[in-house]
């Protein structure tokens, strides 16, 4: 009896031996699998043009706390004043005074600390502000302002410095061509709404700008033929004599079409300041470039990027809402009638153009008046997708075609 006891005993210690050696198997086999799976990244909670990085706070108070509680309370609005000038129109920029704090405070999602520091009366931070999508629409359609998160194709965008031989500033110019590349570096085009790539340029581009300068446009060809980079954009900026004015162009063809753009500015600062300066302001033309066609007008563009799930209830505003009229003055520059008569029909096809008059002709330009919805801030947009480059020249807007 003692045997058999014994005997079933082993029999059921054994079966469990086994059974737990094949769990362990089998624990064993289903980890592989889902160890040897491809690991899917994470889905980023919000596109990248909803984050202001680098936010610089700076405040002076009584005490390094009292100046830290007011720089954490005036950093959101900043934050938020400036993607309002991202997604939203020109013609909207006069709405950014009636911005509050509590509004600023509703739309953030969070704030991501890159470096700060204080002394016994200064607090100092740079800091990074990321903006729910479905809230900051939600505000923008409240307050009835046209917006677009759209972000653009690739470009590719090059910094360089051009200087006439002879001029006194050539002995100053490596360290002008430094000044000008690190005035771009500190722009923030990881967030922008272009999705723009920074080249540093060479030698042989310096040359190749300097020709394109003198007219020879095929440089242009083999500089985005090099780079393998149809959207290319040469920003260039130029010291006059004085070093008082400081001129830049943009030239090439960015995401929205071709373009020639220069304009002057005056040096108010020192040379590194306005060189900071100068490029923020040609990078946020190319922004506004790519922005107010895709608006165009209307109330509210929805977000092509955010789920269904993420989009405000806009029915009731989104109906369009046409842009004013404007006349327009310009001076269009031409090679011969010929040349003229291309121009003429080429402008009055342009959707938009009405009561388009010529005030003046001569061999070589004519005085042109129209009308445009939005006036000569919409009518650049449009004219650029055309091959038509507008500057402004002092007080007049002088109009050439990019098409040779």
């Amino acid at each position: 009896m003692r045997n058999v006891t014994r005997n079933t005993t082993d029999r059921s210690s054994r079966v469990i031996f086994y059974w737990q050696i094949l769990m362990w198997g089998l624990a064993l086999v289903l980890f592989l699998i889902l160890a040897l799976q491809p690991v899917k990244p994470a889905r980023a909670a919000s596109s990248p043009v909803y984050t202001i990085a680098k936010v610089r706070l700076d405040v002076r108070a009584d005490n390094a706390v009292i100046a830290k509680k007011q720089a954490l309370r005036e950093g959101p609005l900043i934050a938020l004043k400036l993607i309002f000038r991202r997604f939203a129109p020109f013609r909207a920029w006069d709405r950014l005074q009636y911005l509050t704090s509590d509004e600023a405070d509703d739309v953030i999602d969070g704030i991501a600390v890159r470096s700060d520091r204080n002394s016994s009366t200064r607090y100092l931070a740079l800091l990074d502000y990321n903006f729910s999508r479905k809230r900051l629409q939600a505000l923008f359609v409240k307050k009835g302002i046209p917006f677009t998160d759209r972000r653009s194709r690739k470009q590719v965008l090059m910094p360089v410095f051009f200087s006439k031989a002879g001029d006194p500033q050539d002995a100053d110019l490596e360290k002008n061509r430094r000044a000008w590349w690190r005035a771009w570096r500190i722009i923030d085009f990881r967030h922008g709404l272009t999705d723009t790539r920074l080249y540093k340029p060479k030698e042989a581009d310096q040359q190749a700008w300097q020709k394109i300068v003198e007219g020879q446009f095929s440089a242009f060809q083999d500089m985005r033929q090099n780079y393998a980079a149809r959207k290319l954009v040469l920003v260039d900026a130029q010291l006059n004599e004085k070093k008082d004015k400081i001129t830049f162009r943009l030239f090439g063809e960015d995401a929205r079409g071709p373009v020639d753009y220069s304009q002057q500015m005056p040096v108010e600062h020192d040379l590194p300041e306005t060189y900071e300066h100068v490029a923020a302001i040609a990078y946020g033309i190319l922004e506004g470039r790519w922005r107010e066609p895709q608006i165009h007008g209307e109330v509210v563009a929805v977000s092509t990027q955010a789920g269904a799930s993420d989009r405000p209830d806009v029915d009731a505003v989104a109906s369009s809402r046409r842009l004013v009229e404007e006349t327009v003055f310009m001076r269009v520059m031409f090679r011969g009638l010929r040349d003229w008569q291309q121009i003429r029909k080429r402008l009055s096809r342009i959707p938009g153009v009405q009561k388009m008059q010529v005030n003046s002709l001569s061999p070589r330009g004519a005085d042109v008046r129209m009308n445009f919805p939005g006036g000569a801030t919409h009518l650049q947009s449009q004219l650029a997708s055309y091959g038509f480059a507008i500057e402004q020249n002092g007080k007049d807007l002088v109009l050439r075609s990019l098409q040779r």
